[in-house]
């Protein structure tokens, strides 16, 4: 829980301090899993899931880059590069395409790229074209040697059907779970909840990255918690690491974004949301630093 009233003390104390803190608290977490993985010695493959707007990129990114600093080297895979072409995707009742289902994906290939890297054997990775909506024609070649760690990201990673024959106690594989863990209290009492606190950071992504507009990615939430309810939860148990990606400062993030434009569009989802951000400070000028989680979210790391 994180009172935010607290935080706007320490916001108008000294505003750098306070966003510093914030990311070093995050980033205590990717350095401690990665040196706690490098001491291991044993780990092969990294299984980072979470929900959506966890962060789990970002998390990747920087866990990758720790364990490079330690001298580990590292390769990547998404999951998103296993979609099968769009005109495969299961659709939903709703009508919207089931882009969280496991049918969206080619699980084969992508059990058969995880075996054949515990098995040490070269593996091609697609590339998933998502203006095209298929995979594309150009791949790559991951050789990973026994040293080596493959990082495979994406909401199912830590479903065990990708791990063929393997299992996730294997001490091999590694299971990472990511998240925001904590509510914001607002001075009135009101609450904005981990959920609802990936529902602002998907609004503004789908806003400045995809193109969205805020009537299109809330018609979609419903069928996203859906699937993460399906697809997500019933696995958290098997992550040898639970992550909370909170930071203490990104309601002002929200705030200085969205200012009071969900005023225009009344909807379930973000009612409570609404009114919370107006007991928070509108502060003219933040910079976010370039290696932030924060940045999966808005544009750039400047807000402008």
């Amino acid at each position: 829980m994180i009172e935010w009233s607290k935080v706007e003390q320490l916001a108008e104390k000294n505003l750098s301090a306070l966003i510093y803190n914030s990311e070093y608290n995050f980033d205590s977490q990717v350095i401690n899993i990665a040196d706690k993985i490098y001491a291991a010695r044993s780990t092969k493959l990294i299984m980072i899931a979470g929900p959506s707007a966890s962060g789990k990129t970002t998390f990747a990114n920087l866990l990758a880059d720790r364990l490079e600093y330690l001298g580990v080297k590292v390769h990547r895979i998404s999951t998103d590069d296993y979609f099968v072409d769009r005109d495969k995707t299961p659709v939903l009742p709703s009508g919207l395409l089931d882009l969280d289902s496991l049918k969206s994906m080619d699980v084969k290939l992508l059990t058969y790229t995880i075996e054949s890297i515990l098995e040490g054997l070269p593996v091609v990775v697609p590339r998933f074209d998502f203006i095209e909506g298929r995979r594309a024609g150009d791949t790559r070649e991951i050789v990973a040697e026994d040293a080596d760690i493959t990082i495979v990201e994406g909401i199912h990673a830590l479903n065990p059907i990708l791990l063929g024959k393997y299992e996730m106690h294997d001490d091999r594989i590694v299971g990472v779970y990511i998240s925001p863990r904590r509510d914001f209290i607002l001075p009135s009492g009101r609450a904005i909840a981990p959920v609802e606190l990936r529902l602002l950071r998907r609004i503004l992504r789908d806003h400045y990255s995809r193109g969205n507009d805020l009537k299109g990615t809330l018609s979609q939430w419903s069928e996203v918690l859906r699937a993460e309810r399906e697809n997500i939860y019933p696995y958290v148990h098997l992550a040898s690491y639970t992550v909370d990606s909170v930071y203490d400062y990104e309601l002002f993030v929200y705030r200085r974004c969205l200012g009071d434009s969900l005023d225009a569009y009344p909807h379930k989802w973000t009612d409570n949301i609404r009114e919370a951000l107006k007991e928070v400070s509108t502060i003219p000028d933040m910079t976010i630093p370039q290696t932030s989680l924060l940045n999966e979210f808005i544009k750039g790391g400047v807000i402008e």
